[in-house]
């Protein structure tokens, strides 16, 4: 992949800085995304498998989803964005389907947890970008109100 480089002086190499493009904002959120719903998915594939095996009510829950809010907290402190938590959790689901390949699973067994995985991760991005949302309007109304007929030092003009 080529990059387009601006100058940001004279022509001077050392000062040459890389542009951001579309593409790079993109790649910042596919990127996390892939990678953490990957190590998610292979989670689920296998230690979620096993778990689910054992057949102890609500074992399965106590932990895959601590789990799976550690791989969204990731993929998010990675990327800064909602969306590469939703997409996390879709590569995730992808790779557990990837389970009705494996001789001898029950269909429910493995769609089951894939449905639960993309209903978490929508959850969850939806209650990260409520909570930054919050965040802002508190900062926005923190902040003090200026009056236009007064200059920063509180004289009237």
């Amino acid at each position: 992949m080529t990059s387009r480089l601006l100058l940001d002086g004279p022509a001077h190499p050392d000062k040459m800085k890389p542009v951001n493009t579309r593409r790079s904002a993109r790649f910042e959120i596919l990127a996390p995304a892939l990678f953490w719903g990957s190590v998610w998915g292979l989670w689920e594939a296998t230690a979620g498998h096993a778990v689910h095996l054992l057949r102890v009510p609500g074992l399965a829950g106590a932990v895959m989803l601590p789990a799976a809010v550690l791989f969204m907290g990731r993929a998010f402190a990675a990327s800064g964005r909602e969306e590469a938590i939703f997409l996390a959790g879709c590569v995730a689901a992808g790779l557990k389907l990837l389970d009705l390949l494996v001789p001898g699973h029950d269909l429910l067994a493995v769609l089951n947890p894939a449905q639960f995985i993309l209903l978490e991760a929508l959850a969850v991005a939806g209650a990260q970008a409520a909570a930054r949302s919050l965040a802002e309007r508190r900062r926005a109304a923190s902040l003090p109100k200026r009056d236009p007929g007064r200059s920063p030092l509180g004289r009237t003009r």
